[in-house]
């Protein structure tokens, strides 16, 4: 858990995603530990024998996914006031014609200080890093934030033997952006997450930025404001 990140637990909880019903506000939801996500909204809260669970509207093809998941679980993201990331885990309970009942769960997470919002990379978004000598190997992106990328890569490429800890040096990471390409250099990232069997014939990593020229990151953030802007504030006609 993030040391920056204030913790919301007990009855704060209850309360804070009654506030999140109440303002109708937009939430990406994605399953843990998969590359599927969605917009969705909360709808209600009920108590029963069960317990207390929370109701997201339905999204196409979600049971679908959810399927071929071992934890059962959705991971929530949403912007509290417009510009604080927030965001907690939820098992899911059942799905009904009324929508996708989870859990409520435990503690949500509000950031204070890193306000690393991650977005889901559009399809060709890909990462270049150097492999063996004078070779460079490429993974496609999962997803990316101002403050590292996602992405999986076939497990064959000399990537698989990276540990978290490990350290790369000038990566490339590829953005189709309309008719264009947003190209962001980041000369040096550690990995901090290394699953080699997470996906079917591919190895997940998960990089942190360790470097960044002040140009490029102005670029990047003016990139990730606008599609956070649009994803989250997006109305569903």
């Amino acid at each position: 858990m993030d040391s920056s990140a204030e913790i919301i637990r007990g009855p704060e909880v209850k309360e804070t995603l009654q506030n999140l019903i109440r303002s109708g506000q937009r939430c990406k939801m994605e399953i843990s530990r998969t590359p599927y996500s969605w917009l969705t909204s909360l709808s209600k809260i009920k108590e029963d024998g069960e317990g207390i669970l929370l109701l997201l509207d339905h999204v196409q093809d979600f049971e679908e996914v959810l399927s071929t998941s071992h934890r059962q679980e959705v991971l929530i993201e949403y912007l509290e006031n417009d510009e604080v990331p927030c965001s907690f885990l939820s098992r899911v309970s059942q799905v009904d014609t009324r929508g996708i009942w989870v859990e409520i769960p435990e503690k949500i997470q509000r950031q204070q200080k890193r306000k690393f919002f991650r977005l889901r990379a559009p399809v060709g978004t890909e990462i270049f890093f150097p492999g063996d000598p004078g070779k460079e190997e490429k993974g496609t992106v999962k997803d990316y934030s101002l403050g590292g990328v996602a992405f999986l890569i076939n497990k064959e490429v000399s990537l698989k033997s990276l540990k978290p800890g490990d350290q790369l040096k000038s990566l490339r990471l590829c953005i189709p952006e309309r008719k264009e390409v947003l190209k962001v250099s980041v000369p040096l990232a550690v990995v901090i997450r290394a699953e080699p069997d997470f996906f079917q014939g591919q190895t997940f990593y998960a990089l942190e930025f360790l470097e960044f020229p002040e140009a490029n990151k102005k670029e990047f953030n003016r990139h990730i404001f606008e599609k956070q802007r649009n994803l989250l504030h997006r109305v569903i006609k």
